[in-house]
This record gives structure tokens, sequence and C-alpha cells, in this order.
């Protein structure tokens, strides 16, 4: 089986386009988010029993799953991104 190479490198090299660019700043990004939402939660684990008095238990559960769900989809996009990077060099 041949390699096939082109005359701007190697099949596998990375994009150069602006596309490419764009899609790992935003994973990037992402990554940033995910990792803000999620020390953020975490700081206010102590605030859930007031604002469930507050507001009432079902509002403030679905509200926190539904940023927890949120920041850990953002988290692993951009740590997925990350570690194929780290793997493929």
């Amino acid at each position: 089986m041949s390699h096939t190479t082109t005359s701007s490198g190697p099949a596998h090299a990375a994009p150069t386009d602006t596309r490419g660019r764009h899609a790992v700043v935003t994973k990037a990004a992402l990554f940033v988010a995910g990792c803000i939402l999620l020390i953020l939660a975490a700081a206010n684990l102590d605030h859930l029993g007031e604002w469930s008095q507050r507001w009432g238990q079902v509002p403030v559960f679905l509200g926190f799953f539904l940023l927890m769900s949120i920041a850990g989809r953002w988290f692993w996009t951009g740590a997925d991104a990350i570690l194929a990077k780290v793997g493929s060099q």
C-alpha cells in the first residue's frame, strides 16, 4: 500500500485553511468556557439549598442539571480535541 502525498505535504498534515483554524479556536474556547462553568458550579454548591428554598427544588435541580450538562459537554469537546492533537504528534 502506498502513501499518497501532495505538493503541499503529507495527507495527514494540519489544515491550513481558515475553517480548520476556526474549528481549533472554537474547541479551545469551549474547553475554557466548560472549565469556567464547572469551577463556578463547584464554587456555588453550598448555595443550592438556599436557592431551592427561594425558587423551588425542581427548577433549581433542572437548572443545575442543564448547566452541568452543557459545561461537561463543552469541557469534553475541548479535552478530546486537545488529546487528539497531543496524540497525533
